[in-house]
């Protein structure tokens, strides 16, 4: 896991099955955003930690602090997955990996290769994280704890 501090890497990730951006362009100067990295859609720990997400969004903006899922899976699953759980949140594709390698949180999941493990990282405006934590595979990241994170890199 890049360590507190280190420049978040500039990686390629899917914002919709036809629209890709780097994660720098994600990170407007003078704003922070949460990466939420998380296994797979569709499985019950990750449904109901983006439900969680979804239900504290509004928290983490007010502390100024945008929020992103982001997992392996395709753009295209995303798309039905954030339809069928009204999910208000965008959801980034790392497709191809390499923001789950730049973050040096790979790892095999019952079999599965390079599977992100479950963590979060909040990046500053000039893209230096600032806060992380790895979470146990099945374990729901604690949303307050999130915010409260938010809360002390903007005051």
């Amino acid at each position: 896991m890049i360590a507190v501090g280190s420049r978040a890497p500039d990686v390629d990730l899917w914002l919709a099955p036809r629209e890709h951006a780097r994660l720098h362009s994600l990170v407007a100067p003078g704003e922070a955003i949460l990466l939420l990295f998380y296994l797979f859609d569709w499985s019950a720990t990750c449904t109901n930690e983006l439900l969680l997400l979804r239900e504290q969004r509004a928290e983490l903006e007010e502390a100024g602090v945008t929020p992103f899922g982001v997992s392996r899976d395709s753009p295209w699953s995303h798309v039905a997955w954030r339809e069928a759980l009204d999910l208000d949140l965008p959801l980034l594709s790392d497709w191809n990996g390499d923001a789950t390698r730049a973050f040096e949180i790979e790892h095999t999941y019952r079999g599965l290769e390079g599977v992100s493990e479950r963590s979060a990282f909040i990046l500053d405006g000039d893209r230096i994280v600032r806060w992380s934590r790895r979470y146990e595979p099945g374990e729901v990241p604690d949303l307050d704890e999130l915010v409260e994170a938010a809360r002390a890199l903007t005051t």
